[in-house]
């Protein structure tokens, strides 16, 4: 009996313990991994699917950029790009995220004014 209750102390002291080591080991990978991302030699600027299986990448390696175009068979590099080039294609992609982005924001304020509104109209 005595075996039976220093176990049972043991596991309710020790498991807490051990969930609470595993979610902090967790959460510092997690921030390492993104850390570490962000000094990436490589980076995928655009990604274009032509059908199913084929898909075209503009990658950026260091300064200057590629063209690969990649199937389920095989992968192509298309084209060298230079410095200049790979600097307008991202200009164009900060471009086309900040419509985007600035699209969906006016979305969401549409739709609180639209409910403003309505709770408005209700109170009649």
């Amino acid at each position: 009996m005595d075996n039976l209750l220093q176990y049972l102390i043991n596991l309710s002291i020790f498991i807490p313990i051990i969930i609470i080591m595993i979610v902090v080991s967790i959460k510092v990978s997690r921030a390492n991994l993104e850390n570490l991302s962000i000094y990436k030699y490589t980076k995928v600027i655009d990604r274009t699917s032509l059908n199913k299986d084929t898909n075209v990448f503009v990658l950026k390696i260091g300064d200057e950029g590629c063209v690969i175009v990649s199937s389920s068979s095989s992968i192509e590099k298309i084209k060298d790009l230079s410095s200049e080039e790979v600097k307008v294609i991202e200009e164009r992609n900060n471009r086309k995220n900040l419509k985007v982005n600035n699209f969906k924001l006016n979305k969401i304020k549409l739709k609180k004014s639209n409910v403003k509104g309505e709770n408005n109209g209700d109170t009649k």
